[in-house]
């Protein structure tokens, strides 16, 4: 009988001991909740640019910020060169821009002279925001493979008690 209780221990703590490796998916940590970096350059002929962030970085890994340009006297504001993952909320030929960003950016405002030819720089177009998930993955194999342990275990401790009975009636 002890030979049966010990294996039956045996066979439980093998079942039990695969139980973390189903565990369940969770929220990550929030790593990322500082502000994104906004690159402006500080030598623009023609002009300055300043950002304020309207947002911090939401749970989605996303940012909304608004970039002014300001044009010296004699100077137009007539575009943006932005390298970076963006969306924007607004025009991109204001001065006053909206953007939704998912990570460091960078900013230059084209200023032309009056009455000059406005330069055709070409109008960035953004890149898509995909959205990862915020949930860490689950990790396991998944629910089916703790029911084919434990009842392979169940199988495999009701084999050794069947046994030890007819080796016990035999005796």
């Amino acid at each position: 009988m002890k030979k049966i209780a010990a294996a039956a221990l045996a066979l439980l703590l093998i079942v039990f001991s695969a139980l973390p490796v189903f565990a369940e998916s969770v929220d990550s940590p929030d790593a990322t909740k500082t502000n994104y970096i906004i690159h402006i350059p500080t030598d623009i002929d023609g002009g300055t640019a300043s950002f304020e962030y309207v947002t911090d970085v939401g749970d989605d890994g996303t940012q909304t910020v608004i970039i002014r340009g300001v044009p010296d006297d004699g100077f137009d504001l007539t575009g943006w060169d932005i390298v970076g993952d963006y969306t924007p909320v607004t025009d991109l030929t204001q001065s006053e821009i909206k953007l939704i960003i998912s990570g460091d950016i960078d900013v230059k405002p084209v200023f032309t002279k009056k009455g000059a030819p406005a330069t055709t720089s070409p109008v960035p177009s953004p890149t898509k925001v995909v959205d990862n998930g915020s949930k860490s993955p689950k990790t396991g194999s998944g629910d089916g493979i703790f029911w084919v342990l434990f009842l392979g275990s169940a199988a495999a401790l009701a084999a050794v008690v069947t046994i030890a009975k007819r080796r016990s009636v035999n005796k």
